[in-house]
């Protein structure tokens, strides 16, 4: 048998580092080097524990454990005020990204629109469709 602290202590622990955390997750990344390039050296890896979490069948394990209704309640207590901020921190990158999306459209050439829909379909929304496509695989 092993023995642990048990679980009062450990959450007590846990709450304990809430008011470090944020200061030594600061310390961490500044202290962090060729993050990006590491994490491009690492994709083969990254495929390979991806594959094994689908086989494993391990998001459906976890979405098993919890419901609709967890998921409501700590979206409307956590995520709901964390949204407003990371969207005003995440203004420049937003600019950034929609600024590519926006040129694609704008250089993508449609046909003129006419009675039948399903042209329109076709000499209208799939090119935006393939360029957009291929836009986001470049």
């Amino acid at each position: 048998m092993v023995n642990t602290k048990g679980l009062e202590a450990t959450r007590k622990n846990w709450e304990g580092a809430i008011s470090r955390v944020p200061g030594a997750y600061q310390k961490g990344i500044a202290g962090a080097n060729n993050t990006i390039e590491n994490a491009i050296a690492a994709e083969d890896l990254y495929a390979a524990r991806v594959t094994e979490a689908v086989a494993n069948q391990s998001r459906k394990k976890a979405l098993e454990k919890t419901s609709t209704a967890e998921w409501k309640k700590r979206a409307q207590e956590v995520g709901a005020a964390r949204i407003g901020p990371g969207m005003t921190a995440a203004k420049e990158k937003y600019s950034r990204g929609m600024s590519d999306v926006l040129a694609t459209i704008e250089a993508t050439t449609i046909a003129p629109r006419v009675a039948d829909p399903e042209a329109n379909v076709d000499g209208r929304v799939k090119p935006l469709v393939r360029n957009l496509y291929n836009m986001k695989r470049k």
